[in-house]
């Protein structure tokens, strides 16, 4: 490594710094260009204990992430979880049932499990976006690593 350059890995998970990386990496993913992914327009929530981030999204770019987001901001569907399910999740390899969010999911809700992440909002909107987001959301643990 150049010394004085920063790497994401000197970067804490959910600063400025980490949300601004990870806009990077979502708008110059190839992925997001393709298979309807450019279609991309919901903007959802991301909530890491009580800090919540409104990931503004157009046509499969992060246009802004808009920290504690007010009455005015708008959003379909979100995904909430502690710190320690959301620094799994963004671990190059993460853990079993924290490596996607549907599993993820399924363990909280389905099987009342700790530490995972948990879907909320429109279903519908969730399930009619499921490759983009998901992709958005995977992209948070190569923004991380």
């Amino acid at each position: 490594m150049t010394p004085g350059v920063q790497t994401m890995a000197d970067t804490e998970f959910g600063t400025h710094e980490w949300w601004q990386e990870y806009k990077q990496t979502v708008n110059q993913d190839d992925e997001m260009s393709v298979r309807g992914h450019d279609r991309f327009d919901e903007n959802f929530l991301i909530q890491i204990e009580d800090d919540e981030f409104l990931i503004e999204m157009n046509r499969g770019n992060v246009v802004d992430v808009v920290p504690k987001p007010g009455t005015n901001d708008e959003w379909s569907f979100g995904v909430q979880g502690s710190k320690q399910a959301w620094e799994e999740f963004v671990q190059e390899i993460p853990p079993a049932h924290n490596n996607e969010i549907i599993a993820s999911n399924y363990r909280t809700k389905v099987r009342g499990d700790d530490n995972h992440l948990e879907l909320h909002g429109n279903n519908r909107k969730i399930f009619q976006n499921l490759r983009p987001f998901q992709r958005a959301l995977d992209l948070m643990r190569e923004a991380n690593n």
